[in-house]
């Protein structure tokens, strides 16, 4: 299936591209970089042999783009774009990032059972893949339980399912991994770029977590990619769910989900909701409330039965055209390691929607 995706045509004149892959097994996790032969990976994101003059001047950190001597650049156009997840449970080509189209590195950080690649959730299409065949779940628990039904009567306190501890080794305590930073900036970092990587642009992150004090059964998914030097914005979808809910919501026992962005355009947190709280138990998208236990078929036939999540929500997130930049999409227990919660991720784009801040709003 061909999906669009919107990007600004914008090439070199002559331009010629080679292919290649390599997966790489690190003690923290899955690593794959860029190598040389497509042929003998083709399951592993590929290289598109970007030259280091495809870039594009991008001025006020708001994406616009003046074109260099030997550029061709049109206004922004649909572009084609080849799902490649197929019958392959690569965590990056589930969420859409593809050899053909991106030159990046990705990593994992966590218990590989607390990660994976689903093709839905639930009895219902409410959770769809919305890119391809698969998403990915990341996870403060084991990823296996998600479909193993609440019983009748389970105790919100103690959840028979998704309440798992994934070991110390997985607790990161009152600090996240760099370059994840919980503190608030002092201004606005779009108005005042001077902010950008003193901490976390949107304000989000710190008034929670220092609540909370510890990050516990940590997972993460971390991406370094290119953007291509004819778009100014990164965009992806997501849906979070946590069994905290309804025993904890509002105290400090709140799980939280983050997806960072390291860039010249934002340094910070781009997925929280419109007052401005993080995408955690407390956020305003939690939209299914499976209060009496019974009240959400959507949840039919998994452990979120009893519990809360939300619907697909996308982010759409500034970047510089033909930087290099860091995504880091995390999950984790606060002040406990129990009582699980879990993030979707699919649908990885690159546009030209950049602005100034980054937005999160429900898809549909």
């Amino acid at each position: 299936m061909l999906l669009p995706v919107l990007a600004l045509a914008c090439a070199d004149k002559g331009r010629d591209d080679d292919d290649g892959g390599m997966l790489d097994d690190g003690a923290e996790g899955i690593t794959l970089s860029a190598g040389d032969d497509a042929a003998e990976a083709a399951d592993d994101p590929l290289d598109d042999g970007g030259d280091e003059d495809d870039k594009l001047d991008v001025g006020g950190g708001t994406g616009s783009i003046e074109c260099q001597e030997g550029q061709v650049c049109d206004e922004c156009v649909v572009q084609e774009h080849t799902p490649c997840d197929g019958e392959s449970a690569d965590l990056f080509q589930a969420i859409g990032l593809c050899p053909a189209d991106t030159t990046f590195t990705g990593t994992v950080d966590g218990d590989q059972l607390a990660m994976g690649t689903r093709v839905g959730f639930g009895t219902t299409m409410q959770w769809a893949p919305r890119e391809g065949s698969k998403f990915v779940v990341l996870g403060s628990g084991l990823i296996t339980d998600l479909d193993l039904e609440s019983p009748a009567g389970d105790l919100d306190l103690d959840p028979t399912h998704c309440n798992d501890d994934l070991g110390p080794e997985w607790d990161k305590g009152n600090a996240l991994p760099a370059p994840v930073r919980v503190n608030n900036v002092s201004g606005d970092c779009a108005a005042d770029p001077t902010l950008l990587g003193s901490g976390d642009c949107s304000n989000t992150i710190q008034g929670q977590f220092t609540q909370g004090m510890s990050a516990n059964d940590y997972t993460e998914m971390r991406i370094v990619a290119t953007v291509p030097p004819s778009n100014n914005s990164v965009a992806y979808d997501f849906a979070f769910f946590s069994t905290e809910y309804p025993e904890y919501y509002g105290s400090v026992f709140n799980d939280m989900y983050i997806g960072w962005l390291e860039s010249e355009s934002w340094t910070g947190n781009i997925s929280f909701d419109t007052m401005g709280n993080p995408i955690s138990l407390n956020a305003g998208f939690l939209d299914f409330k499976d209060d009496g236990g019974n009240q959400r078929p959507e949840f039919d036939g998994t452990c979120m039965k009893r519990h809360a999540g939300t619907k697909w929500l996308s982010t759409v997130a500034p970047v510089t055209p033909g930087e290099e930049i860091t995504v880091v999409f995390a999950i984790f227990d606060l002040s406990d390691s129990i009582l699980d919660s879990y993030v979707f991720l699919d649908n990885w784009q690159w546009g030209c929607e950049g602005t100034d801040h980054p937005t999160t709003t429900p898809v549909g």
